[in-house]
């Protein structure tokens, strides 16, 4: 009884601390990313780039041993952080829901294989990519592409690719990596 009470009195110190004031709006686009319905950042003036997305709002967020009451995100410990030549912007946003969240990992995916980021290490722009799409045909094919540009080390490019064995390991080295 001890543990549970404890627990909920600390939910409530622990919960998502982060400020929620309203600071402005992002809106990413076809052709770059909108600060405040007034800025366009191109896509190619971009030197870094961190999406980091932690739960959508309802999200049961509940981690092993952290508490025994369920707990439910409100969404809005997600950021998206950018450097440009003229400065570094981070912000927090929302996600409503879990297809939003989908929606966004989408976008995430459209921008990295049609090369919009094309001041990012190429590592890092594959990274970019969410983890349900690794095993996505245009995942594997923006990979190829960067091994034949010569962006990324042939390793490195097909240990991120995949592979189930060494025969297919050896096809695609002698396919994409002479």
């Amino acid at each position: 009884m001890v543990f549970y009470t404890i627990s909920y009195i600390y939910q409530f110190f622990d919960y998502e601390k982060i400020e929620t004031y309203d600071r402005g709006s992002i809106t990413i686009l076809e052709e770059g990313i909108l600060i405040d319905h007034k800025v366009l950042v191109q896509y190619a003036a971009i030197e870094y780039f961190s999406l980091h997305i932690d739960a959508y709002y309802e999200q049961r967020i509940n981690m092993a041993m952290r508490t025994p009451m369920e707990q439910k995100s409100l969404g809005l410990k997600n950021t998206i952080s950018f450097k440009t030549e003229t400065g570094k912007l981070t912000r927090y946003f929302k996600l409503e829901n879990k297809l939003r969240k989908e929606l966004l990992e989408q976008t995430l995916l459209n921008l990295v294989t049609t090369n919009r980021f094309s001041r990012l290490d190429a590592k890092r722009t594959i990274k970019l990519i969410p983890e349900r799409f690794r095993a996505h045909g245009r995942y594997k094919e923006f990979v190829i592409q960067q091994i034949k540009a010569g962006r990324i080390n042939c390793t490195e490019g097909l240990l991120l690719h995949g592979y189930s064995s060494d025969a297919e390991a050896k096809m695609l080295r002698s396919k994409y990596c002479n």
